[in-house]
């Protein structure tokens, strides 16, 4: 029984450590390969607490070796934006000015109940209602009313000195534009952190290693 209860111990701080390492995010803000990697390492850990056959190093080993391919998966996501686009993908625009984009629905496998459904959890009871709705990477939809709507939607177009090309596409803004729009600024997009383009076409932007502008 001491056996047991000390296999429990150690490996719950095992699996505590680990997860406390891989950041501080509530469950609905992870990522599709973050939530598989939590599955693994809770499977991993309860097959040495319960087979007394079973040695803890056993379980520690591979739960270590998923906290090193958590890393360094998301080191390339960090650093590397074809990863980033493989792995976690892009926001997608579900409704645009009331209309639902069927298209988009059929790619991400979307349906109308399941949109419905989480548009009313929102507090919005008709499509044409929606300004805008967005499929996120971590699979919620943001929902913006036409009630809180000013128009043209507001999305971010540098994400840490890359263009963002889907979001520059949904807004239905060139590259030629938005070079114009960095000329105006003389900024170069490597140093931008963060830009957005508002609704009336106005550029925020904040620079790496500076406060917002």
């Amino acid at each position: 029984m001491l056996i047991v209860f000390a296999r429990a111990v150690i490996l719950f701080a095992v699996v505590f450590l680990v997860i406390r390492l891989m950041g501080k995010r509530e469950l609905s803000q992870i990522q599709p390969f973050e939530f598989v990697i939590i599955i693994l390492i809770a499977d991993l850990a309860s097959g040495p607490m319960s087979d007394r056959n079973m040695t803890t190093f056993y379980g520690i080993v591979p739960i270590l070796a998923l906290l090193v391919m958590y890393m360094i998966l998301s080191f390339l996501l960090k650093t590397n934006k074809k990863v980033q686009n493989m792995v976690s993908g892009n926001p997608v625009l579900l409704i645009a000015d009331g209309k639902i984009i069927e298209s988009e629905m059929k790619k991400q496998e979307y349906m109308v109940e399941d949109l419905m459904s989480q548009i009313r959890s929102r507090g919005v009871f008709k499509i044409q209602d929606v300004a805008y709705a967005i499929l996120e990477t971590n699979g919620n939809l943001s929902v913006i009313p036409k009630s809180d709507s000013k128009g043209k939607l507001p999305l971010n177009v540098i994400n840490d000195g890359e263009r963002l090309k889907s979001n520059l596409e949904i807004l239905n803004i060139s590259d030629d534009k938005l070079e114009e729009l960095l000329k105006k600024h003389n900024l170069k997009e490597e140093d931008i952190l963060i830009a957005t383009l508002d609704e009336n076409d106005n550029l925020l932007y904040q620079l790496k290693e500076e406060e917002a502008k």
